[in-house]
């Protein structure tokens, strides 16, 4: 998986993109097994990258609806509806 020079963890933005170039690859290559699976290997970790990033972000999101009160009362309701 390609990582940043500073060897931070990428964000969700690099990840998203790095899946894309990975996509457009498989679509206009014939590609050796070997590559292929490499590339498939490479994309899985930037699949579980943005995964990990959209729950965080769904938990923060739910965390700041928590927050919110209405009349006293806590108004939340599930991310997604």
């Amino acid at each position: 998986m390609k990582e940043s020079p500073s060897k931070e963890p990428l964000n969700f933005s690099d990840s998203s993109k790095a899946l894309e170039d990975i996509v457009e690859r498989f679509r206009r290559e014939t590609l050796p097994l070997e590559t292929a699976l490499a590339l498939f290997e490479n994309g899985v970790g930037h699949v579980k990258i943005c995964q990990g990033k959209l729950s965080q972000t769904r938990g923060r999101v739910e965390e700041l609806v928590k927050s919110l009160q209405v009349d006293g009362e806590i108004a939340t309701r599930p991310f997604g509806e």
